[in-house]
């Protein structure tokens, strides 16, 4: 009971906050489905996406969350009550994989930035990089449906000034990927489903460049860029 009270909260104050702070475009191009399991997954390009997301996507998410951030007695409070997964991402995390199951299991949604972390330019999936393996194999396994999202605009938060600006958040939540049944599974069918994973991210890129006209530098930047520091 608790953690669903604190990770409501939460969440409604994250929509609050960017609902105040930016100009928030959200955009859905299909309906997500409001039971059954679900894996959102979205490109990352700041430190902001998480509650952006979580405070914009239409149902709750049990985050993948990377390990070293429940190492303190706060931190682990603080994101085992947001129902977060710890992810240990120096090899091969059997247990996480085991908790999102279950959690799939449960007809809950799973969210994953399927980069590993966050990334912009040529190491993005929007412009064709390769996504860590665990999405793929965590649809596969669990048989639920992956809705793409693109989220565009977070990394312009790393400039103190965008915030008094309202500067534009862009989430676009594409239509649902279903994976491949057992009937259906030939020696290609992980990889075809993988391509296609991989070309729903640069086709929703496509749509919002068409949709909201957008030039090169409102397209995702490296922190770095975005802070003014420059190697």
């Amino acid at each position: 009971m608790f953690r669903t009270t604190f990770h409501w909260l939460v969440i409604t104050l994250c929509r609050f906050l960017f609902t105040l702070t930016c100009k928030v475009r959200v955009v859905q191009l299909a309906r997500v489905p409001r039971k059954g399991p679900l894996i959102m997954a979205s490109n990352h390009i700041s430190h902001f996406d998480p509650p952006i997301i979580s405070g914009f996507f239409p149902r709750r998410l049990d985050w993948l969350a990377m390990e070293e951030m429940f190492r303190s007695a706060w931190g682990k409070c603080i994101f085992t009550g947001l129902n977060c997964i710890p992810v240990d991402r120096s090899g091969s995390d059997r247990t996480s994989l085991r908790q999102a199951l279950n959690r799939l299991s449960e007809k809950r949604v799973i969210g994953i930035f399927p980069e590993g972390g966050i990334r912009a330019g040529e190491t993005s999936i929007l412009n064709g990089a390769k996504m860590k393996p665990g999405l793929t194999s965590l649809s596969i396994h669990s048989g639920a449906p992956i809705i793409p999202c693109l989220l565009i605009g977070s990394d312009r938060l790393y400039n103190k000034a965008n915030w008094k600006r309202r500067t534009t958040l862009i989430l676009i939540i594409g239509e649902s990927i279903i994976p491949p049944g057992k009937q259906e599974r030939d020696p290609n069918s992980r990889e075809n489903f993988t391509e296609k994973i991989a070309q729903a991210f640069i086709g929703l890129k496509e749509e919002a460049i068409i949709r909201f006209q957008l030039a090169p530098d409102d397209l995702p930047q490296t922190p770095q860029a975005r802070k003014g520091i420059h190697p």
